[in-house]
């Protein structure tokens, strides 16, 4: 749960690691009815920020709310939200994600105006379980991606040769010359009436 009483939330550096296509799940805080008072029951607003964010447990913008825990008395279930560690997305707000990046959410509380942080790192590795994303090049051996992570935004996508599965073919161009051609053609309209006349 996504709660100051989960242990997990006590440490600073609480980070969970995830591969490209996995989810991550977030439960929200839940109580059944009547057990807590409705003043004490926790709710918050989760952010996906930038590490600078992360640190200082500040979000800088409406732009990077990502969910609202705003039911703790849901009748049913608690309310969940999840993530999709995905590559590309096809949604226009949705988030993509990087191999070897690390991810950040924060949450302030709705429930009262006091300066509580839960805070989570997200570190998307690779299938083999390393940090680190490798590129192939045309043949060339691999090279490292560089830091960043962070929220989706145009600046943050990938140059197409960055993918780490993909190994890009050489490309060679034809070309024709158009006046050649458009003199041949000339050429042979002028031909083809006088072998008429020559018939």
């Amino acid at each position: 749960y996504w709660n100051s009483s989960n242990p997990k939330f006590l440490r600073d550096d609480y980070a969970v690691e995830v591969k490209l296509n996995d989810y991550l799940d977030i439960v929200c805080p839940h109580y059944p009815q009547g057990e807590v008072p409705l003043l004490d029951a926790e709710r918050y607003v989760l952010y996906m920020v930038e590490r600078e964010d992360y640190d200082s447990c500040k979000p800088q913008s409406y732009d990077q709310m990502r969910w609202e825990c705003g039911h703790p008395f849901a009748p049913h279930a608690p309310e969940k939200f999840s993530e999709k560690f995905q590559r590309f997305t096809p949604f226009t707000f949705g988030k993509e994600f990087r191999q070897g990046e690390s991810y950040y959410y924060i949450s302030k509380p709705l429930h009262h105006h006091g300066q509580e942080c839960l805070r989570l790192r997200v570190d998307v590795i690779a299938a083999d379980g390393s940090q680190a994303a490798r590129v192939a090049n045309g043949g060339a051996g691999g090279a490292g991606v560089g830091a960043g992570g962070g929220v989706h935004n145009p600046s943050n996508r990938l140059p197409a040769a960055d993918d780490p599965v993909i190994v890009l073919p050489k490309v060679e161009s034809v070309r024709t010359d158009a006046a050649v051609t458009s003199t041949s053609l000339s050429i042979l309209s002028l031909l083809v009436p006088l072998l008429l006349v020559l018939l």
